[in-house]
């Protein structure tokens, strides 16, 4: 059975916070980075999965082949017996004949008797070999039978598996869709000053403007983001279960005159630890549940190096990730 839908889970990027140390961020890093592996991993499981069903599929294609011209041959064989039978049968009725002439005339019959013998001993020794060739057909069709019937069990157990993965992934996105229509309904307002929210590999994307959030090369969050991150709040206090990643990204131009700022690296990290400050001092997120990280200018959405794409580019994005324990326990299996 071929998997229809393709998990594609990302890692926790890197918590840049003002009180975090060195140490932490080099652990956190070493966690993001094994999380990624364990992703890759859960990607070629999937892929190993399918590619396994698909040679047991043909392996089981090919012993139902044999089956049938093994039990074809059987056939012929018993069919041949059977002959074989109604031959003695004759040639011993031949021989009864044969005696009760010897017996009533006295003729000199004895040597096409004995030959008659020979031949009905030939075809005993023959039909007693080819009995003994059946029996060891049959032997070999019952093994093939057990294999089969175990590669059968097996196919059975790996669909089951992959029918609960799918089940599992179509609640997992009837979350998500349910999610973003709450998002949407939140956020409607604020939608036209550079608000979107898409899904994207099995997380919630809420992409806002610099213009919505921050002044050129500042870092504190103006009054209309405010407002936008409160509502924004208000939904993820009520979705305990997902993961909260903010990454800041800017444009490619290069940062001069901004203090300590020293580059777009810091300036991407900045305003996002501003945000994540402002969803857990004043929206009450759980800290726990939300990370930081500065993307600077290298993911961007448009890649022209004109004005209007470095406005798109300067954004806030807060990544929704849904928790899939149960999904990677029965990928474990």
């Amino acid at each position: 059975m071929k998997l229809k839908n393709v998990f594609v889970l990302l890692s926790l990027p890197l918590i840049f916070s003002a009180c975090v140390t060195l140490g932490k961020f080099e652990e956190m890093e070493t966690h993001r980075n094994a999380l990624q592996v364990s992703l890759d991993s859960l990607k070629n499981v999937v892929v190993e999965m399918d590619v396994r069903i698909s040679q047991l599929t043909n392996e089981k294609k090919s012993l139902e082949g044999q089956l049938e011209e093994k039990t074809k041959l059987a056939q012929d064989f018993q069919m041949s017996a059977d002959t074989l039978g109604d031959r003695l049968k004759a040639l011993q009725n031949e021989l009864d004949m044969l005696k009760q002439n010897y017996d009533n005339s006295k003729s000199k019959n004895s040597a096409e008797i004995k030959r008659l013998l020979s031949n009905l001993e030939a075809l005993q020794k023959d039909v007693a070999a080819r009995e003994l060739k059946l029996k060891d057909y049959e032997n070999a069709l019952a093994v093939r039978d057990s294999s089969l019937a175990a590669v059968q069990t097996d196919l059975v157990g790996r669909e089951q598996r992959l029918v609960e993965v799918e089940r599992r992934l179509a609640v997992r996105d009837s979350a998500l869709n349910s999610l973003k229509a709450r998002l949407n309904d939140a956020l409607l307002g604020f939608k036209d000053i550079g608000l979107s929210i898409n899904i994207v590999n099995g997380r919630v994307y809420v992409s806002l403007s610099n213009q919505l959030l921050f002044s050129s090369g500042k870092t504190d969050i103006d009054k209309r983001g405010k407002e936008a991150l409160r509502e924004l709040a208000n939904v993820l206090n009520g979705q305990p279960d997902l993961a909260i990643l903010v990454e800041g990204h800017t444009d490619n131009l290069a940062v001069t005159n901004l203090g300590s700022i020293k580059d777009n690296w810091d300036l991407s990290v900045l305003r996002a630890t501003e945000v994540v400050r402002y969803l857990v001092a004043d929206g009450k997120v759980d800290p726990k549940r939300i990370t930081a990280s500065g993307r600077s200018e290298y993911v961007p959405i448009d890649p022209a190096n004109t004005s209007e794409a470095r406005a798109k580019n300067r954004r806030t994005e807060i990544i929704l990730i849904p928790k899939l324990t149960e999904l990677f326990e029965i990928l474990e299996k």
